[in-house]
């Protein structure tokens, strides 16, 4: 279910590596559709921002991934929401823990399978609705406090989006970390369409990667693990 080649060898998950840089669009930074909570200086409002990227994806099929490698650890989460089947696959995976799991939901119920052992529980008690298991958490924390300036605007699955560079902390005594880089991809249509930031300081260093494809378009079907009823 990977977006672009999740990739598990040697111990290391690959992070996402489309960030928007296709052809781009006629369009300047100077005359881009900012969507709210986004301007040209780089993030207006979080809390608007990211009530605009959930609004915008709330009942639209697509596929997300977020990875985070802290160290030699890395986690990664997949989810795969079909809107036209009300269903949502996930998978996770941490090289920590050494584990992954996959979850289905439909309106069967919520399915959890650990392909090491071939283990199938069924959740009934689970009170998930698909379109709440689409979203991931910790979307916000990688983008608080940055600093950011739109460099280019670009085409991501055909939609006009802009690209920021992360220049830095806006205020490091807000946050754990006094220091950024990485890039953020924002579409025309209202949701970020990807991020790839690395903060720190001189104690740690964190990565966290996140991106949105097949806008529209994704399809859950029933997994093979899952056996008819």
């Amino acid at each position: 279910m990977a977006l672009v080649a999740l990739v598990l060898a040697a111990g290391c998950t690959a992070l996402p590596v489309t960030d928007g840089q296709a052809s781009g669009p006629e369009s300047t930074v100077d005359d881009f559709s900012y969507p709210s909570g986004w301007s040209q200086d780089g993030i207006a409002d979080l809390s608007v921002a990211l009530r605009t990227h959930d609004e915008t994806l709330r009942n639209a099929s697509r596929r997300s991934r977020m990875v985070t490698v802290d160290g030699d650890a890395n986690r990664t989460v997949v989810r795969t929401f079909d809107a036209g089947n009300d269903t949502v696959s996930i998978r996770w995976s941490d090289t920590e823990f050494g584990r992954t799991l996959r979850h289905y939901l439909s309106a069967e119920g919520v399915f959890a399978y650990d392909p090491a052992t071939e283990e199938l529980t069924r959740n009934p008690g689970e009170n998930w609705t698909p379109a709440e298991a689409a979203f991931h958490d910790g979307v916000r924390r990688p983008l608080t406090a940055l600093e950011l300036d739109a460099t280019e605007t670009v085409t991501v699955e055909g939609r006009t989006a802009v690209r920021y560079n992360v220049t830095g902390i806006e205020d490091s005594r807000s946050v754990p970390a006094d220091d950024a880089t990485g890039h953020v991809v924002v579409t025309e249509a209202g949701y970020i369409a990807a991020y790839d930031v690395t903060r720190g300081n001189d104690d740690f260093s964190l990565r966290t990667a996140y991106e949105v494809t097949e806008f529209g378009t994704a399809t859950v079907t029933r997994p093979a693990w899952l056996p008819e009823e």
